[in-house]
């Protein structure tokens, strides 16, 4: 079954017992036995009015050469009417219109009124199972493997499971069956300007506050014998990711085949470029109602959720920022910075932050404003008011330490550092891999001053020469 741009609340199929039939509305005739087929025609919807501003239409459904149906009815055999089973009915087209057929056998003819059941075969055959209880006549049908759903519109043929019934006439003639779905599609067109290339990740994240989650791990539905659904039993996931996600022109569409069902919760959306840059958002759903057969389209701008640093450097407590060529440095030698270095930690607040212990992240992204280059790389650092006599100058003081790789696990306690690199000469080194960040404090001398430099081995508090280019912070 291929999936194209519109998508059905139900469809219409005939039954009739040659291929040189045609969906004409007539009635179909059984004329021997062994010879049993189904034609199914599903007519194209033209229009469609989807319950959402966006303009892009629903989905079209249409056989191909390769589906099939799974048949139960208590089919007559060389004259004896048998229990319930059932046949794989091949198809011997494709389209909006096709035939399925019956080739196994000889002998079998459908038995007058009786029902017969018809439920679409999935590629992955354990998505879509069927359970007919003979007590009461009912089928149970199951589905599952929702979680590996791709997000693409070809991939929901895997999952979008259809039945119908119907019953046969004193003369053996099936009347026409209605094929209904048991699903229902969500479509998420992501959208930033950024959005350009391939999305390597797509991570959604629900918590749902009424109903089951939107993002489906596996149902159980009852189907009487009028062929109506009675009951179902829907179980969710919290979180559904998809990779390489296609974008263009700033939108990257993704679509999931879920179950219907009134719900309301919180739905979170991380994206994640190729560069490492993330984009996410978060939306409150409130009574989403989605039925059989529908598709609803939310459009949802993604937000860049890598924090950006501006990357100025300083020769030290200069008053303009760092220009090749240009000495412009201060040359106290005691007392404090009074002019871009006045704000920075003092030598002893440095010291201090080292002792409190610090952590190495090699992961977390950031990018630089001025390239607009993504990085990974920082250090974290914890925050003043959580370590003890910081304001009065007695905490653990350290002037080297090695950091604790990963990320604290508490980071409200903590702020990051960026690993900014540093300016000497025409050329900036080491940004991404280690970071230089002037304090305020003279070292000795009017040449060497002290400075906070890190990177993936070690965090120092030591003097360097103050022409270098070293970037500014500021106590937190």
């Amino acid at each position: 079954m291929r999936i194209h741009l519109l998508i059905l609340f139900s469809l219409v199929a005939g039954l009739f017992s040659g291929c040189s039939q045609s969906d004409s509305g007539s009635d179909p005739v059984i004329t021997s036995s062994g010879s049993m087929s189904i034609g199914v025609s599903l007519p194209s919807l033209t229009t469609r009015v989807l319950e959402t501003a966006d303009a892009v239409k629903g989905l079209i459904t249409t056989w191909e050469s390769t589906d099939a149906l799974q048949v139960f009815h208590k089919y007559t055999h060389n004259a004896a009417v048998g229990t319930m089973q059932s046949f794989t009915f091949g198809s011997t087209g494709s389209g909006s219109s096709t035939t399925f057929a019956y080739s196994g056998a000889e002998g079998y003819s459908f038995t007058p009124n009786n029902s017969l059941y018809a439920f679409n075969a999935l590629p992955t055959a354990s998505n879509y199972t069927q359970t007919y209880n003979t007590s009461n006549d009912n089928f149970t049908l199951s589905l599952s493997g929702y979680g590996s759903q791709t997000g693409t519109v070809a991939n929901l043929r895997n999952y979008d499971a259809m039945y119908g019934t119907c019953s046969i006439n004193g003369s053996g003639t099936p009347a026409a069956m209605p094929m209904s779905h048991l699903t229902s599609v969500l479509r998420f067109d992501l959208t930033n300007a950024a959005f350009t290339g391939t999305l390597t990740s797509v991570v959604f994240t629900y918590t749902a506050s009424s109903g089951s989650s939107l993002l489906p791990a596996s149902g159980s539905f009852t189907l009487n014998n009028t062929g109506t659904v009675t009951s179902s039993a829907l179980t969710g996931a919290t979180s559904w990711t998809v990779n390489n996600v296609a974008a263009s022109s700033g939108t990257a569409p993704v679509y999931l085949m879920t179950f219907p069902d009134t719900r309301s919760g919180t739905l979170t959306i991380t994206a994640t470029a190729s560069d490492g840059s993330t984009y996410s958002r978060t939306i409150t759903l409130n009574a989403l109602s989605l039925t059989s057969g529908s598709m609803k389209a939310y459009k949802v701008t993604l937000n860049s959720s890598v924090p950006t640093y501006s990357l100025n450097y300083y020769m030290w407590d200069a008053t303009a920022e760092f220009v090749y060529g240009v000495d412009n440095y201060s040359t106290i030698t005691s007392g404090v910075a009074t002019n871009s270095c006045k704000d920075c930690p003092t030598f002893d607040q440095i010291q201090m932050y080292i002792g409190a212990g610090t952590y190495w992240d090699s992961t977390t992204p950031w990018k630089d404003a001025s390239s607009g280059t993504v990085y990974t790389g920082g250090l974290w650092l914890k925050k003043k008011a959580y370590i003890s006599g910081f304001a009065a100058g007695t905490a653990p003081k350290s002037t080297e330490g090695t950091p604790t790789a990963g990320i604290p696990t508490n980071t409200s306690q903590y702020f990051f550092l960026p690993a900014s690199g540093f300016m000497y000469g025409s050329s900036a080194y080491d940004v991404g891999s280690g970071g230089g960040y002037w304090s305020s404090t003279p070292y000795s001398g009017a040449t060497v001053v002290y400075t906070l430099y890190f990177d993936s081995s070690g965090v120092s508090a030591y003097g360097r020469w103050r022409n270098y280019g070293f970037c500014l912070w500021s106590v937190q």
